[in-house]
C-alpha cells in the first residue's frame, strides 16, 4: 500500500519518459491481448482530395508539438518490468492510404478495424498510426468524402486527449501558415503523479478508505447474482476470447436538433446527457437478461471517469497522457428497471445523485491511485464473479469545430479493442452539437443481433424520453 502514497521521480531525461505503473499494465495487458485498450477516433471530412504527402506534413508537425507521438517503444535497460518511451526526432508515424469507393465512406473502416486490430505493438514501435480513406476517382471533387482515422494505444492517451490531437491535426492539416499548434509541449504529467499532487497523504488514506468502504458497501449489499449479457454458444473458453473474437462496433447518433432536444430534457430534469443516456441502456439491457424460475439478478453498471479536470491544478486536455479512472458500479435490480418515460426520468435522476456523491466522495482520484493493480489483474484469467453487466465511458463534449479550412467535418466517432470485455461496452461523445453513442461487443461471444438490438432499443429510448 505504500506506493500509493509516495511520490515519485520518473522520467530519467526530457527524451525518455519511464513508464508509470499504469502505462506498465497498460502495455502488458495490449502485448498479451491482441492490441486490446487501443482506441481511436474517425473524422469524416467533406472537401478537396487530401494526398498522402499533405497528411505526412500535418502529422510530422503534429510529432513535434506532442512528444509521445514522435517516441518508440523501449524496454527500460535495467527493470525487466518496465518500459520507456524514447523520443526519435526522426520517427514518422506510419500512416496507410486505403482506397475505398464512396458509398462506402460510412462501414468501410469498420470492416477494415476488425481485420487489423489485433496488430501487436513491440519493443521500438510508434505509439499511434493512421488511416486514410478516400475514392482515388473522387481525386478531382472539391466536395469528396473522405476519412482520417487517428488510433492511439491506450498507454499514452484517453478519450478527452486523443481526440484533442485528432482536433489539432486538422487545425495544422488545414493551416496555410505553418503557425498552428506550433508551440511544442512538454510530456504530460503522470495521472500517479497528478493525483499525488493535488491530496496531501492524510486525504489520500481518508479517500481511499471510503472508497474502499463504499465497495465492501455495495458488495454487501448486492446479495443477488449479477446479471448477464447472454453470451451464444461457442467453442471457446472466455479466456481465449482475444484469440477467437473481434470487436464489433456499431454507431448511434441523434441529430443536432435531436441533441438540442435531449439537452434542455436533461437540463429541465437537472440530470446529466450520460445518466439519460445510461437509463436508457438500463431499461434496454434488462430486457435481454435471462431470469431463471423468476429469480432477480442485479445490473452492474461501470464508468470510466476523467481525473484531469479533478486534479489540483486541472490538467489540461492537450497533454496526451492516460488520465482514465472510475468510480463505485452503479447496480440495479433487472425486476426495478424503468418501464415508462416517467421511470427512464427517474432513474436517470438516481443514476445522477450516485455519481455526484461518488464524485463528492473523491472516489475518481481514489481509483486513480490503484488503476494500476487493477490492470495487473486483469492480465489473470477472467473471473466470471468481476465481469459487469456492461461498461460505459463518457468523453464529453470534445473540442473539434465543424469546419477547418476546405474541409468540413461532418462527423466523428469514437472506437476501442474489446477483446478482453466479456460484456457491451458504450462511449458516449458529442462532436458540434451531435451525440454520438459507440456499442461494442467482443463477437461472436457476444452476438452481433444483440449489439444490434441495444443500439437500436436505445435510440427509440432516447426518443420516447425526448418526446415525453
Amino acid at each position: 500500500m505504500a506506493r500509493y502514497f509516495r511520490k515519485r521521480a520518473f522520467d530519467t531525461s526530457p527524451e525518455k519518459h519511464v513508464c508509470t505503473s499504469t502505462e506498465n499494465a497498460l502495455i502488458k495487458l495490449t502485448q498479451r491481448f491482441h492490441g486490446v485498450s487501443r482506441l481511436g477516433e474517425v473524422l469524416y471530412l467533406q472537401g478537396p482530395y487530401i494526398s498522402l504527402e499533405q497528411l505526412n506534413a500535418a502529422v510530422a508537425r503534429l510529432q513535434r508539438r506532442h512528444p509521445a507521438l514522435r517516441s518508440r517503444l523501449r524496454a527500460h535497460p535495467t527493470n525487466r518490468d518496465c518500459f520507456m518511451f524514447e523520443e526519435d526526432e526522426k520517427l514518422q508515424l506510419p500512416i496507410e492510404e486505403l482506397p475505398r469507393k464512396r458509398e462506402e465512406r460510412n462501414h468501410f473502416w469498420l470492416q477494415e478495424w476488425p481485420r487489423r486490430e489485433k496488430d501487436p505493438i513491440n519493443i521500438g514501435d510508434p505509439m499511434a498510426k493512421l488511416w486514410l480513406l478516400q475514392d482515388p476517382n473522387d481525386k478531382d471533387d472539391p466536395n469528396g468524402f473522405r476519412e482520417v482515422v487517428l488510433m492511439c494505444e491506450h498507454c499514452i492517451s484517453d478519450g478527452q486527449s486523443m481526440s484533442n490531437a485528432a482536433h489539432e491535426l486538422l487545425q495544422i492539416l488545414s493551416d496555410n501558415t505553418g503557425h498552428a499548434c506550433e508551440q511544442p509541449l512538454p510530456w504530460g504529467i503522470s495521472m500517479e503523479a497528478a493525483i499525488r499532487n493535488s491530496l496531501s497523504v492524510v486525504n489520500r488514506i481518508l479517500t481511499l478508505s471510503r472508497f474502499f468502504f463504499s465497495t465492501i458497501h455495495t458488495l454487501i449489499a448486492n446479495r443477488l447474482p449479477v446479471a448477464r449479457v447472454p453470451f451464444a454458444e461457442v467453442d471457446f473458453d472466455i479466456n481465449e476470447m482475444d484469440h477467437y473474437c473481434h470487436t464489433e462496433i456499431i454507431h448511434g447518433v441523434l441529430s443536432k436538433e435531436m441533441t438540442a432536444k435531449l439537452l434542455v430534457k436533461c437540463r429541465q430534469n437537472g440530470v446529466t446527457v450520460t445518466s439519460a443516456v445510461t437509463s436508457a441502456i438500463l431499461a434496454i439491457t434488462a430486457t435481454l437478461i435471462q431470469v431463471r424460475d423468476g429469480r432477480d439478478a442485479t445490473m452492474i453498471f461501470t464508468l470510466s471517469a476523467d481525473t484531469r479536470r479533478r486534479c489540483m491544478p486541472p490538467v489540461p486536455n492537450h497533454d496526451l497522457a492516460y488520465h482514465a479512472s472510475g468510480i463505485v458500479p452503479f447496480s440495479l435490480p433487472v425486476s426495478a428497471a424503468p418501464k415508462t418515460p416517467e421511470d427512464l426520468w427517474q432513474l436517470a435522476h438516481t443514476y445522477s445523485r450516485h455519481t455526484n456523491a461518488c464524485v463528492n466522495a473523491g472516489q475518481i482520484l481514489a481509483c486513480g491511485l490503484f488503476t494500476a493493480k487493477v490492470y495487473e489483474m486483469s492480465l489473470s484469467p477472467i473471473r466470471a464473479a468481476y465481469i459487469p453487466t456492461f461498461g460505459t465511458s463518457s468523453w464529453g463534449v470534445l473540442p473539434f469545430v465543424e469546419q477547418y479550412g476546405p474541409w468540413q467535418l461532418i462527423g466523428a466517432t469514437p472506437f476501442f479493442n474489446l477483446l478482453r470485455a466479456p460484456f457491451p461496452f458504450t462511449i458516449v461523445q458529442t462532436v458540434n452539437g451531435v451525440l454520438t453513442m459507440m456499442f461494442g461487443i467482443a463477437c461472436p461471444l457476444i452476438p452481433a443481433s444483440t449489439l444490434m438490438t441495444i443500439r437500436n432499443r436505445c435510440m427509440d429510448t432516447l426518443q420516447q424520453m425526448i418526446d415525453n
